[in-house]
This record gives C-alpha cells, sequence and structure tokens, in this order.
C-alpha cells in the first residue's frame, strides 16, 4: 500500500496529544447495512458489482477501538503476529499501544498525535491499519466464532470464515461453506470485491430504476473535495493542491496523525449508506484465487490522489503487506427476517392545523405510525430476546394472574426466563399487551429500532436507541433521542409524541369540503357500536353498561375482555389505523419533552363513550401499569416495515 508521491518533509510537531485509554475486555457491535437489489448487472465500464444475493456490510471501516478490543480478547500471546509495532511508533496513524504484564500483553488505544481538528480526534473511531490480509482474516474469523476470549486457536482466531490452520504461508484460502465452530454458514467475513464494489459505487435508482454506477463511493461523478464535516462528496484523501484533509497543508509531517474519524464525512455516504469507500484507508477485501498471493485493495486512502479513488482502480499487493494507509471493514451474511413485523400507515398532509376545540393535532412533517398496537405475542418475542434476566422488571405478574387481558406466563429462574403467550380463551397472543409503563414501551421502541438484537438490557438492546433511558432518574421519561448512538442515525421507530397519536386518529383533510377533526376515531360524530353484529363502526368499550366481548353487564374476573387487534377492520380512521378508540388506552409522549408524565389516549374496554372522544385526555405517571394500557408505534420513515 505504498503512499503517494508528495513530498515527506518533517516539521515541528504542532500541539502534540497523545491520549490513552485501556479498554475492557467487551463485545463490539459493529453497525451493518443492508445491500440488497439482487442480481444486478456488473459496471460495463470495469466487469465488477455483480452480486447474486444479499448481504451486509460494514457501515464503517474497522475501527482502532474495535481492533485493541480483539487485542485484548486475544492477543495476551501474539503467536500470529496481529500486533505490528507500527501501530503506536507511526503518528501518522497511531494507533494502539502494547504493554506486556505478568499475564500477557495488554492494548490500550492511543492518539491521535498532531493537530485534531473536528472529524478527527477520536483515539477509538479512526479507522485500524498496519493490518494485512491475514489480520483481517483472523479479525473476521474471531468475530463469526461471536468474540471469543482466549488463545489464537481454531476456535478463536485460526478458523471460522477463513482456515487458517493449513494455510500455506502467503496463500489466501478459500472462505469456508460451513464454519466448524457453529455448523453453520460464517456469519461474519471478508467482501469480495464485487460486493466491496456493489456497495461502494452502485445506485439502484439510477437509470429510471434499472441501477447503475457511480464513479466515486459518495454517490457522485464529480470530483470529491476533501474537507471535514457537513459538505457533500468529500474524502479524506490528497486534493489537486496537495492539501491533505486533517491538516489543509501540502506536506506530511510524521508527528501528524492523518486519519479522520469513521463517518466524519457525514453527508457523503454510498447510495447503501456505507462511508468511507473512498479515502481514510484502502481496504483489504476477500481475495482468495488471486495468483502469486496477492491480494486486492479497494477505495484509495489518506495518501491518495484522485485517480486512486474511482471505480476503476485496483490496488494489488502481497498478502503481508500492511501500512499506514490500510485497512478494512467488515460483511456479514443477509438479516434474517426481523422477529415483529410492524405494519405501518403514512400519516400525510404535514403542516396542518391544530383542532380548534381542543388544540391538539398541529404536526409538521410527514410520519408513520402502526396500523395496530403492539400485540401480546409480540411483547413475548421482546422478552424472550432480552428478559432471560429481566433486569429492568420489562414482565408484570399481572400479565398472568389478571385474567381481564391476560396473558403471558413466564417460566424459569433468572438467567434462564423464558416466555408463552397464554390460552385465555382462546390464544392471546393478537391481543393488545397490558401492563406496560412508558419505560417498558420505551425499551420495546429501544430494541426495534436497533435490529431486534438478543441479550441482556443494555445501551445496545433496550436502554438506548430512540430514548436515552440512562437519563430516566427518579421515574422521569426522557426526550427523544436526534441520533440513535446505535446507528449514528435519527431512530427509526419511537413513540408518538399526542399530536402525532391525535392526528392520526381524528385528522381528515376533507370534511365537509374543508380539513377537520372528527370527535372519534372511527370517522365518525356519533359513538361507535360495540357490538359488530350491530353494524359498523365498532370499538370495545363499554356502551352503557355493556362490555364489548361478552355483550353483558356482568363482570366476572375469569373472563377475558380484550379484542385480537384490528379485529374491526372496516372501523378504521381516516389514514387506516385501527382500535384508536377503544381495546387499550395507548402511550403518547405529549410533547416529548422531559418530565415524570405522560399521555394516554383512546378509551379502553372497561370505559365509557366519553373515554373515546378527542376532548378525552390522561396524564399520568410514565411509572404506572394498568390492565387499561398498551401502545402503539411511530417512525420517520413512512414505508418501513420492521
Amino acid at each position: 500500500m505504498p503512499r503517494s508521491s508528495s513530498r515527506r518533509l518533517a516539521r515541528p510537531c504542532l500541539s502534540f496529544q497523545r491520549l490513552e485509554s485501556r479498554l475492557a475486555l467487551a463485545a463490539i457491535d459493529p453497525i451493518l447495512v443492508s445491500v440488497g437489489n439482487v442480481g444486478n448487472a456488473a459496471d460495463p465500464t470495469t466487469g465488477f458489482g455483480r452480486v447474486t444475493e444479499a448481504f451486509r456490510i460494514g457501515k464503517y471501516e474497522v475501527t482502532i477501538g474495535e481492533y485493541a478490543a480483539f487485542l485484548n480478547a486475544v492477543a495476551a500471546e501474539d503467536p500470529a503476529g496481529l500486533y505490528h509495532v507500527q501501530m503506536a511508533d507511526d503518528e501518522t496513524s497511531a494507533g494502539i499501544t502494547r504493554t506486556s504484564t505478568s499475564v500477557g500483553f495488554t492494548y490500550a488505544v492511543t492518539g491521535p498525535a498532531g493537530i485534531a481538528p473536528a472529524g478527527a480526534t477520536s483515539p477509538s473511531d479512526r479507522p485500524i491499519t498496519y493490518v494485512d490480509w491475514f489480520d483481517a482474516a483472523r479479525f473476521a474469523n474471531w468475530m463469526a466464532n461471536g468474540q471469543p476470549t482466549g488463545a489464537q486457536a481454531a476456535a478463536t482466531t485460526e478458523n471460522g470464515a477463513y482456515d487458517l490452520t493449513t494455510a500455506v504461508a502467503g496463500t489466501l484460502p478459500l472462505r469456508n461453506a460451513l464454519n466448524p465452530n457453529t455448523g453453520a454458514a460464517p456469519t461474519f467475513f471478508l467482501p469480495t470485491e464485487n460486493q466491496w464494489y456493489k456497495a461502494a459505487y452502485f445506485d439502484p435508482g439510477l437509470r429510471r430504476g434499472r441501477g447503475g454506477y457511480f464513479r466515486f463511493a459518495t454517490r457522485s461523478n464529480a470530483t470529491p473535495g476533501n474537507v471535514l464535516g457537513d459538505a457533500s462528496n468529500q474524502v479524506n484523501y490528497i486534493f489537486s493542491t496537495g492539501a491533505m484533509t486533517v491538516t489543509q497543508e501540502p506536506t506530511i509531517d510524521p508527528s501528524q496523525n492523518y486519519l479522520s474519524d469513521v463517518g466524519a464525512m457525514r453527508s457523503s455516504p454510498s447510495s447503501y449508506g456505507t462511508f468511507d469507500q473512498n479515502g481514510n484507508a484502502w481496504e483489504l477485501i476477500e481475495s482468495a484465487g488471486m495468483t502469486g498471493g496477492a491480494v486486492i485493495l479497494r477505495g484509495g486512502g489518506w495518501t491518495s490522489f484522485t485517480s486512486y479513488l474511482e471505480s476503476g482502480y485496483r490496488l494489488g499487493v502481497t498478502s503481508t503487506s500492511a501500512a499506514s494507509n490500510g485497512g478494512f471493514r467488515i460483511a456479514a451474511a443477509a438479516a434474517a427476517d426481523p422477529l415483529v413485523v410492524v405494519d405501518l400507515v403514512a400519516i400525510g398532509d404535514a403542516g396542518n392545523a391544530a383542532d380548534a376545540a381542543t388544540g391538539f393535532g398541529a404536526v409538521s412533517t410527514d410520519y408513520a405510525l402502526a396500523k395496530t398496537g403492539v400485540t401480546i405475542g409480540q411483547y413475548v418475542t421482546f422478552l424472550n430476546a432480552v428478559a432471560r434476566t429481566d433486569t429492568h422488571g420489562l414482565y408484570n405478574p399481572s400479565m398472568a394472574t389478571d385474567l381481564a387481558v391476560a396473558g403471558i406466563t413466564r417460566s424459569g429462574r433468572s438467567g434462564q426466563f423464558a416466555y408463552t403467550v397464554m390460552n385465555n380463551g382462546g390464544s392471546s397472543a393478537d391481543r393488545p399487551i397490558t401492563y406496560v409503563s412508558w419505560f417498558d414501551a420505551a425499551r420495546f421502541v429501544n430494541w426495534v429500532a436497533n435490529g431486534q438484537p438478543t441479550g441482556r438490557q443494555t445501551p445496545r438492546t433496550t436502554e438506548n436507541g430512540a430514548y436515552n433511558l440512562a437519563k430516566a432518574a427518579n421515574g422521569r421519561a426522557v426526550p427523544r433521542n436526534a441520533v440513535n448512538p446505535n446507528t449514528r442515525a435519527a431512530p427509526t421507530f419511537f413513540l408518538p409524541t399526542e399530536n402525532e397519536w391525535y392526528k392520526a386518529a381524528y385528522f381528515t383533510p376533507d370534511k365537509g369540503g374543508v380539513p377537520g377533526y372528527y370527535l372519534y376515531a372511527t370517522q365518525q360524530e356519533n359513538a361507535p357500536t360495540n357490538n359488530p353484529a350491530a353494524g359498523v363502526p365498532v370499538a370495545n368499550y363499554l356502551r352503557g353498561v355493556i362490555y364489548s366481548v361478552t355483550q353483558s353487564a356482568i363482570f366476572s374476573t375469569t373472563q377475558h375482555y380484550l379484542t385480537d387487534v384490528g379485529a374491526f377492520a372496516t372501523s378504521t380512521s381516516h389514514y387506516g389505523t385501527l382500535d384508536q378508540n377503544g381495546n387499550v388506552y395507548e402511550w403518547n409522549d405529549l410533547t416529548g419533552a422531559a418530565g415524570r408524565l405522560r399521555g394516554l389516549r383512546g378509551g379502553f374496554w372497561a370505559g365509557g363513550a366519553v373515554t373515546l372522544q378527542k376532548s378525552t385526555f390522561t396524564q399520568v405517571t410514565a411509572g404506572r401499569e394498568a390492565n387499561d394500557a398498551g401502545f402503539r408505534l411511530a417512525s420517520s420513515a413512512v414505508t418501513r416495515r420492521a
């Protein structure tokens, strides 16, 4: 990975600073983007880019922090040479320091050296460099094996995606069809050249939807700029003036960092949402089949001129080459279908006026709302994913004992809890969940916004995402995050504000020829019936003294009173939502500001007609759990299904 031919002139170090922090042995969670549009044509100008199956690829290059975590897990002794001394010594890209202790080597992140403008400040979030192909393959093996801790052996780094136990020095093995440690296809690996190329340059929307290729990995055919920040079409490389990105000066100082934080060019993604596939660091790819032990790198680095970034440029080096401008990103198998599917309806007509009768309903942007509320079955899936140890009390025992709304049963002990849908006068799976607080709802939303992961209740699963619940002290609900720290993008799912919930329920853009609001969420000014046999619209509520499910005035403690979500399919709001009147009250975020209170709207199975009306609202403490309230999800993506 040779540097460009720009002059290397030493000069006095500018405000040199070394920052060090020791990493705990914690799992890493790479952010992946999905690459679909299978069977796309190859780029006619190069012959690359055709991929016949869906896959995922790292949104960012593997970082210094991630590689340090890898080293701390498997390189207390380092027979495979995963650490290179230049990771500490070459300040243009350092790096990682290694310390010898009584229990073996330990590793800590360090840098950046020299001046550190915004976008090039992080010790951990710059791309790892000084890695050769075998280092990258061992990292992929470790990921495919579940990030184990221990010596460099077949179960940690030497087998998994690639069998390195019998590899001839310098010769690249093919990817394993099955990971021998899991008995399944490898979950992580290095991208093939076609996969890497497609993620970088292909855009399925070009050529009127037939798809095509850009010249640069920034969704552009125009020569990129090289300025850190918010401008579009920017890359960390040497501009035509000779200016380096981090310093904006035309010389290379060996005492200066030149790597930018991954994703620092935040308005310059590829069409699939990857960052830095041009510039920052050249990227190693899966190169099996190359002759003479050569490997291919793509994309250019901080030392590159414009032509090295272009889709037509490939760099070949020996498989054991490592340099300050070479790194890699990880690829993965396509994501499984989501565990919970959220059926959304678009809520348009942005900028509508508030309801003059109540002051609610004005929303300035288009959004989407779930067609129905979250069900007991969906909540069981959630619990089984994240509540084997139920740190935050997502399960309420009344979910099993209150037969009016049950239910869910829990078995086992903490650490091994398992959850099952009850048969309560028939399966409860499609009835709305109850006995959930605002905090339970927020944790469910975080889980969905984070891609429905499995594991303990942590910031990667339930404790952050749409809402940072670490800040929810003393029973105070928190506002929605502007950015989900797990995806580095705006949260895809959240709880609706009161105005968002209200608009979806009661607003119509054409009420007698003008925009307006209905009294009920069934496009009516009159109360719906609660008896499906009596006509439409229908809602599950207490009409007079008659319960909807039993059509009786007698309340029984052994009878269920919830209807399946969406049971009254023709009783919709203008936008097509169901059950915004009756069945259960639904949590809303009020104005979205932090506070002890959150809202409930829509009425419930034992509430009278007045509880359904647009003029009725309830504000309660966010920790309240009862048999009358559940929730539904909202989204900023009007076509999203999770």
